[in-house]
């Protein structure tokens, strides 16, 4: 049974707020507060190399992937072997959301090619849209397939491969920026790569000289935005931007495709 009473003091207390709200040209939704965004990281199992331990990560934002990276003990940087490395790293299952099916970590002391340019040593991130082993199976030599990207105007005009599109193995094809520091005085320090296979575009390479890792600042993290394909020809989520993070406390340094947008 209603309560009259009880009711009636609600809706004079509601009809009562209503009054105030249009007496001081408010809204409703002035008094509402938005909800915040839910995060939520979730983690690969930690891998040993190097002396030291890597993992992959994705971050959710209210179920959606935001950002997906690899984050490295400190213990990574310190008495790094003369020879290069390959290391796979598993990822959680959350990051089949983000499209990246394998993730692949490179040690070069030497650098690589083009000399004068890579030359330096540095860690090459590897964010694969196919699986470990299909990256294992792109043989070296010219990937015709790169022409068919250009000539449907896939890549800003800045990015570039040269002087033929030769597929590394393991790898595929890379694509620089030409307006990169590295192509200026300023030398290489870090840089962001497009990959492809084929006709298809595979893989997003953040490049970090261990220069750049050991001048980081306790807690120092940079954004860099990445120039963005002129077409997606895949539907998935493409990252706009990569952060490059030293985390003193948990005593890491940390590398992600950050500012995950859903392209068609």
């Amino acid at each position: 049974m209603i309560n009259l009473k009880n009711y009636s003091h609600r809706l004079l207390g509601t009809s009562l707020l209503l009054c105030l709200l249009a007496m001081s040209g408010c809204e409703l939704e002035d008094f509402i507060q938005p909800e915040k965004p839910r995060k939520v990281v979730h983690y690969g199992p930690a891998t040993t190399l190097l002396g030291g331990t890597a993992r992959t990560w994705v971050e959710m934002v209210n179920g959606k992937p935001a950002a997906i990276g690899v984050e490295m003990s400190e213990e990574v940087l310190q008495d790094l072997p003369e020879e290069m490395g390959m290391f796979f790293l598993e990822l959680p299952g959350q990051a089949h959301a983000t499209g990246i099916k394998s993730v692949m970590l490179d040690w070069n002391p030497m650098g690589h090619e083009p000399a004068g340019v890579y030359t330096v040593p540095h860690f090459d991130f590897h964010f694969f849209k196919i699986t470990e082993a299909q990256v294992k199976q792109i043989q070296p030599g010219i990937d015709e397939g790169a022409y068919k990207l250009v000539e449907r105007g896939v890549f800003p005009s800045i990015y570039t491969f040269g002087p033929e599109p030769f597929a590394v193995p393991n790898m595929g094809v890379h694509w620089v920026d030409v307006t990169s520091p590295e192509y200026s005085p300023a030398g290489f320090s870090k840089t962001f790569i497009y990959g492809s296979h084929g006709d298809r575009v595979h893989f997003f390479e953040p490049m970090i000289t261990l220069a750049y890792f050991n001048d980081m600042e306790a807690n120092e993290s940079v954004e860099t935005p990445i120039p963005s394909l002129l077409k997606h020809e895949e539907a998935g989520y493409y990252p706009e931007s990569y952060t490059i993070k030293h985390s003193a406390m948990k005593g890491t340094y940390s590398v992600a495709l950050t500012d995950l947008e859903w392209r068609n």
